[in-house]
Parts: C-alpha cells; sequence; structure tokens
C-alpha cells in the first residue's frame, strides 16, 4: 500500500494538516512544560492583541484570514482565562473592542522571549528547504522527526533561563529554604533520617560553625536550589594518609520545576571552588545507585567511583565518590 507521501500532491493538504497539527501540539507542549495555561490555538489572538493593541473581532479575522466565528470562538476561551476582556470603543459606543488584561499583558511579557525562540528555530528550518514545496515540506517533517520543535524552543529557553539563576551564599534569611528544599527531595525519592533533620534544622551549628558553607540558587527572587560543604569528622576516608583535610559535598536540591536549568552543576561549581579554596585534601559525596541522572552529573563534575564506605551516615547510601578534578 502506498504512503501519502508517495502519492504526491494528491495529499498535500492532509500532510499540511498533519504538519500543522504537529506544529500545535508541539507549542502545547513547550506551554504545558512551562506552566503556562495557554493553547497554541489561541496564541494569534494573543499575540495580534499584543502587537497592534485593542482590536475588534472583525479585524483580527482579517488579519489571520480567518471567519469571524472562528476569532469568536478563540476569543471567548482566551476571555474565560482571563487573559482578554471586552470592552467598548471609545470612538463608537456600538463596536466592541477585545483588549489584553493585566493577566494577559503579563502573560505575553512572559511569552515574548519564546515566541522569538519560535521565529528562529522555525525561520532556521525553512531557510534549510531549498528545494520545491513537496521536498521542502518531507524536509520539514523529517527535521520534525529528527528532533521536536518544542525540544528545539526550549533547549533556547533554557539556555536563556540559566544566564538569570545566580548562585549565593548562606544567609539566615534562607535557612527555612535550606531544609525545605532538602525535605522536598528527601521525601520524593527516600525518607528524612534522624541525621537529615539534625544537620537541616540546625545549619550553622553542624556545617556553618565548622567551617562548611551553604550556597543557594536563585532565580526570579526565589531560592530554587542548595548545596553544601561540609567539614567531614569521618577517619580512614582514602588510602592516602595526607589526606587528613577532608569535606563532603552534601544537601544538593533542586526544585523539580527548575531542572533543567543547569542549577545542580552551578551549584556543584560553587561547591568545588570553595572546596579548593578551604585548602582541603579530600572532597567526597555519598549517593544512591537509583539517582543516575546525578551519579553522571557527579562523574562529569570530576567525582569518580570508589568502594562504598563502612561508616556512612546514611542508611540510603550505596555509592561513595570523590572528586579527582576534571
Amino acid at each position: 500500500m502506498k504512503t501519502i507521501e508517495e502519492l504526491g500532491a494528491m495529499f498535500l493538504g492532509t500532510r499540511l494538516k498533519r504538519l500543522s497539527d504537529t506544529l500545535y501540539d508541539e507549542i502545547d507542549n513547550i506551554y504545558s512544560t512551562l506552566n503556562i495555561n495557554l493553547k497554541s490555538r489561541w496564541t494569534a489572538v494573543l499575540f495580534l492583541l499584543h502587537e497592534n493593541g485593542d482590536s475588534g473581532v472583525t479585524q483580527i479575522a482579517e488579519h489571520m484570514g480567518l471567519t469571524h466565528p472562528a476569532i469568536s470562538q478563540m476569543s471567548r476561551k482566551l476571555l474565560d482565562a482571563g487573559y482578554i476582556e471586552s470592552k467598548a470603543d471609545d470612538q463608537d459606543e456600538r463596536r466592541r473592542l477585545l483588549g489584553l488584561t493585566d493577566a494577559g499583558k503579563q502573560l505575553t511579557q512572559q511569552l515574548t522571549p519564546i515566541w522569538e525562540h519560535m521565529r528562529v528555530c522555525l525561520n532556521d528550518r525553512i531557510a534549510a528547504c531549498q528545494d520545491d514545496l513537496l521536498n521542502a515540506i518531507s524536509n520539514l517533517e523529517q527535521q520534525q522527526i529528527k528532533l521536536p520543535l518544542s525540544e528545539q524552543i526550549l533547549q533556547l529557553t533554557q539556555l536563556q533561563d540559566a544566564s538569570q539563576v545566580e548562585i549565593i551564599p548562606y544567609s539566615k534569611e534562607y535557612a527555612k529554604d535550606f531544609k525545605r528544599l532538602n525535605i522536598e527531595w528527601l521525601e520524593k525519592y527516600f525518607y528524612v533520617e534522624e541525621i537529615d533533620d539534625l544537620v537541616l534544622s540546625k545549619p550553622k551549628k553542624y556545617i556553618l560553625n565548622k567551617d562548611g558553607q551553604i550556597f543557594f540558587a536563585r532565580y526570579n527572587d526565589e531560592i530554587v536550589g542548595t548545596c553544601a560543604l561540609l567539614k567531614s569528622d569521618y577517619t580512614g576516608l582514602s588510602q592516602d594518609a595526607s589526606k587528613k583535610n577532608c569535606f563532603e559535598l552534601t544537601k544538593m536540591a533542586v526544585t523539580e520545576k527548575y531542572q533543567g536549568l543547569k542549577i545542580g552543576r552551578k551549584l556543584m561549581e560553587a561547591v568545588i571552588d570553595a572546596f579548593h579554596k578551604s585548602g582541603g585534601d579530600l572532597l567526597f559525596l555519598e549517593s544512591n545507585s537509583r539517582l543516575k541522572p546525578a551519579l553522571h552529573l557527579y562523574e562529569s563534575m570530576g567525582f569518580v567511583h570508589k568502594p562504598k564506605l563502612d561508616n556512612s551516615h546514611y542508611q540510603r547510601a550505596d555509592v561513595y565518590m570523590e572528586y579527582v578534578g576534571k
């Protein structure tokens, strides 16, 4: 049986509809991933109001080349979501205009860099299609299979967002965040052990007053991650007897919804830098073999696997690693 690709122009409309639906789904995926309450099929109305200001339904329909009922249906969705409002035209009270609400203006401000990333990615794909329309569509379809558009746009968005993450030192006002982030992480993957509760409840006593340090990741004025450098009282950690000044990289936790911003890597870089400045002999960490992404991160940062400690403080720990540098 022949595929619609093999049948050529006869099913051009089907292929364009399929590609259109795929692109809409990709944008919906982006909005869902970024926790944005918006459907891609409503975006054009929102975008035109953002670009042109208050407009009538007929005017929007003409701009988009769609019917008045189609625009009315999209507008009702945006009205229900609270992003737009209907109001009288100052020049003609018989005429109704659509305009952005404060929530809509805030949303479009959030969407503006994402829209720019969409434009860049789609222009790149169109530029790569240097042949006739059918081949161009096939090219676009293959590009979509190879790298979904949502992934490409999210990569750009996350790279931009990652540059806005700040790593800051401990401050008393963030003590609750230190405990909150770690409890959140522990309860998701394991459970809170007695040693965890002790250290998290009194970080100054058990970390800071013992030559340790605590770092936080701040993003959009929110504390979204933390990690600590803890002076260790373990003995016999290394076969090298000269390594007596030991530190542990510990208590790293990142809020789940921000885990695509490379926050863990930035926190580890801060802790490793602090370790070097401390003049320490050995930096180690303990983890669990279930945490594959975390172990890959540790390995990429210069940690190597060593035999498990016999005197670990943590019941959950079945992995022991030492820092050797990149």
